[in-house]
């Protein structure tokens, strides 16, 4: 069994590793002529944060990453707390794993240094894609062909070989803009408490605060509404004083943490609708080629990694049919995706309450949450475990 894999960003990269964990041959193709350093802050939680363990990179990415042990909810204008999810060591306990974040470049370099020598391949772009009853081919711009069992579009949410197997369809513009920035610790000093993530949730944008790189950098993000169209980029830069003029009458912590980060990088937040089937034949999608989601539940990546081990494990279980191999992954995957590309924008409509009764009543929720949910508003999507459903088989539901 050989696979050959088209993008090498995390979801690529990441299926790379869990095929390698399995002893699966594989090759990733980028497009790049080098890594794509470009790019800001991510969590991904304990869902994803077990399956990396497994596949042998996890202790890798804490080392570069950062552990929160409290999350806190905060009123946009004046910092009041309205909830707080303790984590750390017990929350630990309780998921088998973290929440991790990590600073996107950081992320990358570990799981390159990861993947086997010669099999990650840069400056190759994928021109064309096809396939017969026995192989797949790509072909790429030099004109070479590469053959190979199956082929693994991990080419982002503009992915090529998704037009290519199911026509045009364009991403959706969610409505949302995004700055994200990262400050160094020596210009942050101790405005920033240690292990603890910080949301300000306002009209129509939020804020985000937390650390990464092992509490040498901090992220700061706002999300907005309110700002004008962009387009989806991690390289799109804007000054920070473009993001302040969205934060007027804003918590001054906040505003303090948004104004030193100077150049922030600017993008629209797109997504794509759930889709009836990823893969035909020998080739199938996986991560933002799937199902590109809205963040506001923290699970773009999580998620591709779900695709990468479950992939790796469906191969592994048939290798003498990557046909048959496909269609188990993707009998797992699809439905539980395409729920949280459902259920991501209305985590956002409870972030953006304008202040009122909704609001209120919201707030009130907050006060009480640690009664119902002792992990915090994401502990259904931490408690989900995607080897319980190849365990089932595909008979088993989704959660």
């Amino acid at each position: 069994m050989k696979a050959a894999i088209i993008g090498g960003g995390i979801g690529g990269l990441a299926a790379g590793l869990a095929l390698a964990h399995r002893g699966i041959e594989f090759d990733v193709f980028e497009q790049a002529a080098e890594p794509d350093a470009a790019g800001a802050s991510l969590s991904i939680g304990p869902n994803a944060v077990r399956l990396l363990d497994e596949i042998g990179i996890g202790e890798a990415l804490r080392r570069v990453g950062a552990v929160p042990d409290t999350v806190d909810l905060l009123r946009w204008d004046d910092g009041a707390l309205l909830h707080r999810t303790t984590l750390g060591p017990a929350m630990e306990g309780r998921f088998g794993a973290p929440q991790l974040d990590l600073f996107r470049p950081d992320l990358q370099r570990a799981m390159i240094e990861a993947v086997p020598k010669g099999s990650l391949h840069l400056g190759a772009q994928v021109t064309e894609v096809r396939q017969d009853d026995d192989r797949a081919f790509l072909t790429l711009a030099d004109g070479t062909e590469v053959g190979a069992d199956l082929v693994v579009a991990a080419d982002g949410i503009r992915s090529p070989v998704r037009r290519h197997l199911f026509g045009p369809e364009d991403p959706v513009f969610s409505g949302t803009v995004v700055y994200r920035g990262v400050v160094p610790r020596e210009d942050v000093a101790d405005l920033h408490p240690p292990r603890t993530n910080m949301y300000w949730l306002g009209p129509q944008r939020h804020g985000v605060s937390y650390w990464l790189s092992g509490g040498e950098r901090l992220a700061v993000t706002l999300a907005t509404r309110e700002a004008d169209w962009s387009r989806e980029s991690w390289t799109l830069e804007a000054p920070a004083a473009e993001a302040m003029e969205f934060v007027d009458g804003w918590d001054e912590g906040f505003r303090t943490r948004l104004s030193l980060c100077g150049t922030m990088l600017r993008g629209a937040v797109f997504v794509r609708e759930p889709i009836e089937r990823w893969s035909s034949g020998r080739i199938t999608l996986l991560g933002d080629a799937a199902h590109a989601m809205a963040p506001f539940q923290a699970q773009g990546s999580a998620q591709a990694i779900e695709d990468a081990y479950v992939l790796a494990a469906c191969l592994a279980e048939d290798e003498s049919d990557a046909v048959a191999a496909i269609k188990r992954y993707e009998a797992i995957r699809l439905s539980h995706a395409a729920e949280l590309q459902g259920s991501s924008p209305s985590a956002a409509e409870s972030f953006y309450l304008p202040d009122g009764d909704e609001q209120r009543t919201r707030d009130a929720a907050y006060a009480t949450l640690h009664e119902r949910q002792p992990w915090g508003p994401r502990e259904k999507l931490w408690d989900y475990d995607v080897r319980e459903e190849l365990g089932a088989g595909q008979e088993s539901p989704s959660s």
